[in-house]
C-alpha cells in the first residue's frame, strides 16, 4: 500500500493538477487575512468552505490520474479493489495536511486574528476543516470512482452538491419542505452554522447532535462509497 500511495504522490505532482487548485487556495487564505484584526471563528468558516471546493477538486483530479488499463494492473497488483480505493484516500490526505495547516496556522503567525486562541477554538478549526475535507472527498470519489463518474456531467453534478450544500439552510429556511431532501447532502451547516456569533465554542446540545449527525453522515457516505466502486470495478 506504501508504494501504491508513494506512486500516486508521484503521478500527482508530475501531472501538475495540483497547481491550479493549491494556487487557488492559497490566493484565498491570503486574500482573506489582507487586513487584521479579523474574527477567528468566521474566518476559519470561510477557509473551511475552501476546503471543501478544493478538495473534491483534488479528489477528482487524484481519482483520474489512472488511465483504465493503468487501474486495472494497479489493483491486480493491490489484489483488492477496496485497497485501490483506500490507497487514493491516503493519498489525498497526505495532500490534504499541509493545506489544512496553512489554512490554521497561516492566520496566527501573521498575527491577523482581533482575538486569542483559546484550546477550544483550536480543537474546533481542526474539527471544522477536517470534517469539510471530508465532504469534499466524498462528493469527489462520488463522481469520479463511482459509476457516476462515467456521467458527462460529473464535474456539473459535483459543483450542484457543492452549492446545494453550501445554501441548504437558506434554502430550507425558504420552504421547510426542502428539509426532507436536503439531509442527502453534505450537512456543511451543522459545522459552519456553529462558527457563526462570537468567538467562542460553547458544547451545548445542538453542537453535540450536529457533530454527532456529522460523524454518522460520514460513516454512512464511506460505507456507501465502497461498495459503489466495487460495484463499479466489477
Amino acid at each position: 500500500m506504501s508504494a501504491f500511495v508513494c506512486y500516486q504522490l508521484i503521478s500527482f505532482v508530475r501531472s501538475l493538477k495540483f497547481i491550479p487548485p493549491v494556487i487557488i487556495f492559497l490566493v484565498w487564505v491570503f486574500i482573506l487575512y489582507a487586513y487584521k484584526g479579523v474574527p477567528i471563528l468566521s474566518s476559519y468558516a470561510v477557509t473551511s468552505i475552501a476546503m471543501y471546493l478544493i478538495m473534491t477538486w483534488i479528489t477528482m483530479s487524484i481519482f483520474t490520474l489512472d488511465e483504465e488499463s493503468e487501474k486495472h494492473i494497479l489493483i491486480s497488483h493491490l489484489r483488492r479493489k477496496a485497497n485501490y480505493l483506500f490507497g487514493k484516500w491516503i493519498t489525498i490526505l497526505i495532500v490534504m495536511i499541509p493545506l489544512l495547516l496553512f489554512a490554521i496556522f497561516f492566520p496566527i503567525i501573521t498575527g491577523s486574528f482581533k482575538g486569542f486562541m483559546s484550546i477550544k477554538l483550536y480543537a474546533f478549526a481542526i474539527y471544522s476543516h477536517l470534517v469539510l475535507v471530508m465532504f469534499g472527498i466524498l462528493v469527489g470519489t462520488l463522481f469520479s470512482a463511482t459509476k457516476l463518474a462515467t456521467k458527462k456531467y460529473a464535474w456539473l453534478s459535483a459543483v450542484f452538491i457543492i452549492v446545494v450544500s453550501l445554501a441548504s439552510k437558506s434554502i430550507i429556511d425558504s420552504a421547510m419542505f426542502f428539509k426532507w431532501i436536503l439531509w442527502i447532502f453534505p450537512p456543511v451547516f451543522k459545522v459552519i452554522g456553529n462558527m457563526e456569533g462570537e468567538d467562542q465554542v460553547l458544547i451545548n446540545k445542538t453542537l453535540i447532535l450536529d457533530s454527532t449527525f456529522v460523524i454518522v453522515y460520514l460513516i454512512v457516505g464511506v460505507a456507501m462509497l465502497v461498495p459503489l466502486f466495487i460495484k463499479k470495478e466489477s
